[in-house]
């Protein structure tokens, strides 16, 4: 199989994680607001994405539009949308408690809530599900590569493992240190932020560093910077926290998933915050670790009330190996299309729920 044709399987992997991630976010957007900030009028922002007048009367009209994002590496590919959900905040809001999207999305086999510190209880529902046995057998058999998303001392413990074991595949021993990896991750992120995240091994020597990755993608979020400078601040030096004044503007949520993909787990680890300014909102969404297909993900979602409902402006971007090297300006914009409609699908059903509340 050629690297196009490839990429279109791992693209539309990708997809789907998009997809399910946006379950999460998209309906964080439009909360009731408590602070008071100089943000942007809808006008305003349409201006600076470079969203034209005719594309402004499309979202109108309901369609859900693109906007250019540029893109920082070989590996980044980033999408940027457009929409607009007829309903008051309140009603998004209340379609968030409710999980009235997620609910409808199959391919989340599990999911649950990291608290605190974080204790092997709170992974009790990760399972090597589906095809747990040739899974199992994958992690076993692990070496540095992009089949998985390990460090050094996670293969390692799967390679002891492997050798005291007998033909057969020990599924509650490997599901034992999965469930381990993801919780050392998990408290290393709340410890250290994107620096305590532990890198990908790949083959000859090289790692993949999706903190490093998430770095990136943060810089980049230039009117984060902008308009909100002290939550930007705060995602970049994550954990260090706000004041005790912009702290009441913010809620984080700590998760982790469990999407099968193609007949595979895929296990996340997701940090999600919500920072309630004035009538409007930002909600954030970091992936900071996948343990296959892709490294790292990060989404943001800003909603801003008008009279005809919430207008929703949408930047996601995700680093994969799959469009990097020396195809990648060829990759990335084949990349962008096999994407868009999986992302534009969701949205078209979180408006046709907004509507019909």
């Amino acid at each position: 199989m050629t690297r196009v044709g490839i990429l279109a399987i791992i693209v539309d992997r990708s997809a789907t994680l998009y997809t399910v991630a946006m379950i999460c976010t998209g309906l964080l957007l439009c909360h009731p607001g408590r602070a008071v900030a100089a943000l942007p009028t809808v006008d305003e922002l349409m201006e600076e994405l470079h969203i034209s007048v005719g594309d402004k009367q499309r979202i109108l009209d309901g369609k859900i539009v693109d906007w250019g994002a540029d893109e920082g590496s070989d590996r980044e590919l980033a999408l940027g949308m457009a929409f607009l959900a007829k309903a008051k905040p309140e009603v998004l809001a209340e379609m968030y408690r409710e999980s009235a999207i997620s609910r409808d999305i199959q391919v989340i086999t599990s999911r649950g809530e990291i608290t605190g510190e974080g204790t092997i209880a709170d992974l009790a529902g990760v399972k090597l599900e589906p095809n747990g046995e040739k899974e199992g057998r994958r992690y076993l058999e692990v070496e540095p590569g992009d089949k998985l998303n390990l460090n050094a001392k996670e293969m390692a413990a799967f390679h002891a493992l492997r050798s005291g074991a007998n033909t057969e595949v020990p599924v509650t021993e490997v599901e034992a240190l999965i469930r381990q990896g993801l919780l050392d991750r998990y408290q290393a992120y709340r410890k250290k932020g994107l620096a305590g995240i532990a890198p990908y091994e790949r083959s000859h020597g090289n790692r993949r560093q999706a903190g490093d990755e998430l770095a990136l993608f943060t810089k980049e979020l230039t009117r984060v910077a902008k308009y909100l400078p002290a939550l930007h601040d705060y995602l970049m030096n994550y954990p260090r926290g706000l004041s005790k004044e912009e702290g009441k503007n913010l809620e984080e949520f700590f998760y982790w998933l469990n999407i099968d993909v193609f007949g595979r787990p895929t296990y996340v680890l997701d940090h999600r915050i919500l920072y309630l300014v004035s009538n409007a909102v930002v909600a954030v969404e970091r992936q900071y670790y996948a343990s296959h297909d892709y490294n790292s993900m990060l989404q943001v979602i800003a909603g801003l009330p008008t009279k005809e409902g919430t207008f929703c402006f949408y930047i996601g971007r995700i680093s994969t190996d799959q469009v990097s090297g020396l195809m990648a300006p060829a990759l990335h914009p084949v990349s962008r299309v096999i994407a868009a409609p999986y992302i534009k699908d969701m949205f078209q059903k979180v408006q046709a729920k907004a509507k019909a509340k």
